[in-house]
């Protein structure tokens, strides 16, 4: 029974190493590839416009890889982006001042994920349903607000939050590693993490244990409704307009990025860490796509390959999980089995 038990031991390592651990070795494998394809790939100035062009899906997809781990989604990111970009610019437009702008801004997206959370976590309605209706509506309240026209020139001070540097990094880089630190935090060294594997893995046991299986999703809605709109005003910011167009596609690629990290969709298993890595997996594609002169349509078919890799991977790893607790019910079963004293 020794060697058997090795064996068991050794097979769940194997697991998860391979769902912690695979994206990394894939993100690798990935710059080395473009490292060689392309000139410019692996430099200094290159790698800052990869973590500029992931600051904001990394951001919103800490609160989404927590809201996925509880077994819930959130697809509205892209509509409340747009939403709080247009609610800053017609507050600029009518000149209400800079601070009343941005706080304007915040209010609008955070306002918007905070109904999301009470018609999921409240309610208990369907959160692919209401967040896939919160996209639509927020884009299209969005577009009424500002009847489709793009409002610009926002100044210098605005234009520092996405485009201005500290240490030569990008202020919106600032912003992703302080939002993924708070999320490591959260996620490994307080009892939030252990709760949220708990209610996406066993949902019902979590519940017996005291667990808010609730609240904990809500505030996390609220968190995703949060961030959403701060990106909102870096995209603004970058761009010194609030165009209807900001946000397109926003919600697949941080779901993607969260997915390729090794999150289970079904909730209950997953790294942060991970996810970080899928994140940039998505980025140094797409960077490394435009270096080798591949078109945009293409570009767009390698995320979306990316994506149904990551919905690969997902199957691969719950029917590894099953595997590994059927052995190891089959072990306890022959222990049983065998007398006391005696060795297979």
């Amino acid at each position: 029974m020794a060697v058997s038990g090795n064996f068991l031991k050794a097979d769940s390592v194997f697991v998860t190493w391979a769902q912690r651990n695979g994206m990394f070795f894939a993100l690798v494998g990935l710059i080395l590839f473009f490292s060689f394809s392309a000139d410019h790939f692996a430099t200094a100035s290159n790698l800052r416009v990869i973590l500029m062009q992931v600051s904001m899906v990394g951001i919103i997809a800490v609160p989404g890889a927590m809201l996925v781990l509880c077994n819930n989604v959130d697809l509205s990111v892209g509509g409340i982006v747009v939403l709080t970009a247009v609610v800053f610019g017609i507050c600029m437009e009518n000149k209400t001042g800079l601070p009343v702008a941005v706080a304007l801004g915040l209010i609008a997206g955070t306002l918007w994920g905070f109904l999301n959370a009470i018609l999921i976590a409240g309610l208990g309605f369907s959160p692919i349903i209401v967040t896939l209706g919160g996209l639509v509506g927020a884009r299209g309240l969005a577009e009424f607000l500002s009847h489709g026209m793009t409002t610009f020139g926002f100044g210098p001070t605005f234009a520092f939050l996405g485009n201005g540097t500290l240490l030569s990094v990008p202020v919106p880089v600032w912003i992703f590693a302080l939002v993924f630190l708070i999320g490591l935090y959260l996620w490994y060294l307080t009892p939030l993490g252990r709760h949220m594997f708990a209610i996406g893995g066993a949902p019902e046991a979590a519940r017996s244990l005291g667990i808010k299986s609730n609240a904990i999703p809500f505030w996390l809605y609220v968190a995703s409704g949060a961030v959403s709109a701060v990106c909102g005003l870096i995209a603004a910011s970058q761009l010194d307009a609030s165009s209807i167009s900001i946000g397109l596609g926003l919600e697949l690629e941080v779901l993607t990025g969260i997915l390729l990290g090794g999150v289970a969709f079904a909730g209950g298993r997953g790294s942060l860490v991970g996810v970080l890595f899928g994140v940039l997996f998505i980025g140094a594609l797409n960077n490394g796509l435009v270096q080798i002169n591949i078109s945009p349509y293409i570009q767009q078919l390698a995320v979306g390959a990316a994506l149904i890799l990551a919905a690969a991977l997902d199957i691969l790893y719950q029917r590894l999980d099953r595997l590994k607790v059927a052995e190891v019910a089959a072990a306890s079963d022959l222990e049983k089995q065998v007398p006391a004293g005696e060795s297979a």
